[in-house]
C-alpha cells in the first residue's frame, strides 16, 4: 500500500485508528483544513427496540447517521469545485437494519444518498462511496484507502459492506 496517497490531504472526522494507520501507510498527509479526500466516520449509537426510541433518540441517530454526512459532503464537495479540483469523500460505518429502525432509516438513506451524490457530482470530479460496516479492523482500513486512492479513480456512489470477523 505504499505511496498510493502520496501528495494527497486526508480529513478525517471521526474516529477510526484503522483507517487513519492505513491513510498514513499509504502516503497521506492527515490535515483539518483543505483536503483532497474527506472521510466521514459515524459514531456508534445506542441499540434499542423502535418501540422505545424517543424522537430526541431517533433525532440523534439521523443527525450522525445522514444530516451531518450530507453537510459536510456539500461543503466539502462546494470546496473541490472552488479550486477546480475533484476529490474524494468516503462515508464509514454505516449502521445496519439487525440494529435498530433509527439506524436502518439511516443506513438506508446514506445508501441512496451515496449513489446519489456519487452520479451527480461526478460531473466535478467528485467521488463519493460509503463502507457499510461495523469492523473497525485492517480490513477496513485498507479498503477506505483503496476508495480513496486513484486505483478507484472509476468508483463512485459505490456502497460496500464488510463482514465482521468472527
Amino acid at each position: 500500500m505504499s505511496g498510493w496517497l502520496a501528495g494527497k490531504r486526508v480529513a478525517i472526522e471521526g474516529d477510526s485508528p484503522a483507517i487513519t494507520k492505513a491513510f498514513e501507510a499509504a502516503g497521506a498527509t492527515l490535515v483539518d483544513g483543505e483536503a483532497d479526500i474527506w472521510v466521514h466516520v459515524a459514531p456508534p449509537s445506542a441499540i434499542k427496540p423502535a418501540h422505545d426510541l424517543t424522537h430526541a433518540e431517533w433525532r440523534a441517530s439521523m443527525e450522525a447517521g445522514l444530516d451531518r454526512r450530507f453537510l459536510g459532503a456539500k461543503d466539502f464537495a462546494a470546496n473541490c469545485r472552488a479550486r477546480g479540483q475533484g476529490g474524494a469523500i468516503l462515508f464509514v460505518g454505516a449502521p445496519e437494519q439487525a440494529l435498530g429502525a433509527d439506524q436502518a432509516a439511516a443506513g438506508g438513506a446514506l445508501s441512496n444518498l451515496t449513489k446519489t451524490l456519487g452520479v451527480e457530482w461526478a460531473r466535478d470530479g467528485v467521488r463519493v462511496n460509503s463502507i457499510l460496516t461495523h469492523e473497525t479492523g485492517e480490513t477496513l482500513g485498507h479498503l477506505a484507502a483503496y476508495l480513496a486512492s486513484d486505483y478507484a479513480a472509476y468508483v463512485t456512489g459505490a456502497v460496500m459492506g464488510i463482514a465482521l470477523d468472527d
